[in-house]
């Protein structure tokens, strides 16, 4: 190759290796085309080559980057929990009322998790929870164990303004997030539940709420509920 050519490769981005950025923007398509399949196909089913072929790679580069197919999968959630946690995280509702602020955090997550592709993903982890027990661990931990800690914080600001009195913000916060967030997403992979959040849901879900403000309300002796 004559220098004159090497320049002008370098100079339109050809250098025979990929940038940074475009080797993050190939990671996220290749996580992207793999959740679907995982959806459409279940764990099960699904196939390396099938992911590679319709994310237009080889099948050697798909496992240069993730090993296996399990590992693969566990990738792509949790690509899809980062990308929503880490806006939440950025955004926690302050309102001044915390009733508000958890109808907002609550609106927000059951509006993402109650489609039909995470309800579906929600079904494989299930079903393979058993084969995979510390991939299972691992999505709840950074799914379940993130969102809480969020809650947390808009409980112990609330307690700081008064509004209502926890002996455990952790401890609340679970509770919160199990009766509130994690029983209307589970009804739905079961297949009871909607698999979308709707007026239904939006009214079950201000119920709950309200239920759990009005048990962490400061009793008239300042005692903790």
């Amino acid at each position: 190759m004559t220098s004159t050519q090497k320049t002008k490769e370098q100079a339109s981005g050809r250098t025979g290796r990929p940038t940074r950025q475009a080797s993050q923007a190939l990671s996220r398509k290749i996580l992207r085309v793999a959740r679907d399949v995982f959806f459409a196909d279940g764990f099960g089913r699904s196939t390396a080559e099938r992911i590679a072929a319709k994310a237009g790679i080889s099948k050697r580069t798909l496992y240069a980057r993730y090993g296996d197919k399990k590992l693969l999968f566990e990738a792509a959630i949790l690509m899809e929990i980062e990308d929503r946690l880490s806006f939440l995280e950025q955004h926690v509702p302050e309102h001044g009322d915390v009733r508000l602020e958890l109808e907002e955090l609550s609106d927000e997550l059951l509006s993402w998790m109650l489609t039909d592709i995470h309800v579906a993903l929600e079904r494989v982890v299930m079903a393979e929870a058993a084969r995979f027990p510390a991939l299972a661990r691992n999505l709840y931990e950074f799914g379940v164990g993130r969102t809480t800690r969020l809650v947390a914080e808009v409980l112990r600001k609330a307690e700081e303004r008064g509004e209502i009195r926890v002996s455990d913000a952790n401890f609340a916060a679970e509770q919160f997030i199990s009766s509130v967030i994690l029983s209307p997403f589970r009804r739905a992979a079961l297949g009871v539940g909607v698999t979308s959040h709707n007026e239904t849901s939006s009214a079950r879900m201000r119920q709950a709420v309200d239920l759990f403000v009005y048990g962490c309300r400061p009793s008239q002796k300042g005692s903790h509920p």
